[in-house]
């Protein structure tokens, strides 16, 4: 077997119904949150599409209500046009919008979430191709970016394949084409954090009839996959390792923040703290979290660590012994004493207070085409 090649042929069409809207500008960044969710939609849906993303408000939501903060990306790929080249060009942009993104924040964990097509793209990014022709082993889930993969969801998969351990639904154990030995032996690396949900009748991912199977997961599911989501961002292990103070000659604090503003903080021996939190024994700190020991207080945006009569702070906070003021960015000050300390500079850390503008109201649209797909592989 010198290769294998894959055509898709779109056999017919249900609920074929023109799109009555559509954005044509993804939503291609966003700063540096604990989480941030990767987007693929479904075949001829617009970008920020009102089927899938009540997922986005709902999971972001439930993050925020923890004090965490979240945002989303979307996939690139085209809404019309060849069914397989499409696969092709969200396959290669989303693998590259993850790694660029990654590098930018590697403290962040990533959701990846695709419905329909765009469940079939997901799977493609983790695990290489699944039935269209493009040149891709996936990400590895040991190394970066796809260790910050900490859940990945696939909703009504054209490659959906039975009987998995992390399908749900009472499709489960049902399937159409599914995908390729070697594709499917790679996506399982990510068992331990995906999910596929596959309804009995969806002609998509369980060769059913019925194709409201299809077009309400996130009716109804969504309140249970947001809830297993933000399970797994609380599992996920830190990605980045907090700051360790070391003695230095110097008394700079160089720290990486992201849309931190400036404050200037001053502190007595009876001490009170900004961002509404006070600590006795003549300790005070800001970003609303603080730990004191021996008088001295150091605030990493909720993270503490003090030494005695020393304080140090990174991602934009600051830390002020009993008597001493200061008006910084990131600082960090001694009680008039020589000796200080230097934090090393972070990458932008997901654990800095991060601004993320409000989601603005999603894309309406009437039922798409909903495409039967056969795959076929050719051994030559």
């Amino acid at each position: 077997m010198s290769s294998i090649i894959r055509s898709v042929l779109a056999l017919s069409a249900v609920a074929a119904v023109a799109v009555a809207q559509d954005s044509t500008t993804p939503k291609l960044d966003a700063p540096c949150a604990d989480a941030v969710i990767f987007m693929a939609r479904g075949n001829n849906a617009p970008y920020h599409d009102s089927r899938t993303f009540p997922f986005v408000d709902a999971t972001c939501g439930k993050l925020r209500a923890e004090g965490k903060t979240c945002d989303y990306i979307e996939i690139v790929f085209p809404k019309n046009g060849d069914f397989c080249p499409q696969i092709g060009d969200g396959v290669r942009n989303g693998q590259s919008q993850i790694t660029a993104f990654n590098k930018k924040c590697p403290c962040t964990h990533i959701i990846l979430n695709g419905f329909s097509q765009g469940a079939w793209i997901a799977g493609d990014i983790l695990a290489g191709p699944g039935g269209c022709s493009q040149i891709t082993t996936g990400l590895d889930p040991t190394s970066a970016p796809g260790n910050a993969i900490a859940a990945a969801l696939l909703w009504g998969d054209v490659m959906h394949e039975a009987n998995q351990p992390y399908n749900v639904l009472d499709g489960a154990g049902l399937q159409k084409d599914g995908r390729h030995a070697d594709s499917l032996a790679r996506l399982n690396r990510y068992s331990s954090v995906l999910r596929s949900y596959c309804s009995k009748g969806d002609p998509i991912c369980a060769n059913g009839d019925d194709v409201e199977k299809h077009l309400t997961y996130f009716e109804k599911y969504t309140e249970d996959a947001s809830t297993w989501a933000v399970g797994k961002i609380n599992e996920a292990a830190a990605l980045c390792a907090a700051p360790t103070p070391t003695p230095s000659a110097s008394s700079t604090v160089v720290a990486s923040s992201v849309g931190v503003a400036s404050a200037t903080t001053v502190v007595s021996s009876s001490a009170a703290a900004s961002s509404g939190a006070a600590a006795s024994s003549g300790a005070a700190s800001s970003v609303g979290a603080a730990a004191v020991s021996s008088g001295a207080a150091a605030v990493s945006s909720g993270a503490a660590a003090v030494s005695s009569g020393a304080a140090a702070v990174s991602s934009g906070a600051a830390a002020v012994s009993s008597g001493t003021a200061a008006s910084f960015s990131a600082a960090a000050v001694s009680s008039g004493t020589a000796a200080s300390y230097s934090v090393a500079a972070l990458p932008p850390a997901p654990t800095s207070p991060v601004y993320v503008a409000p989601f603005t109201a999603p894309q309406s649209y009437d039922a798409m085409c909903v495409p039967r797909i056969k795959i076929e592989y050719v051994y030559a």
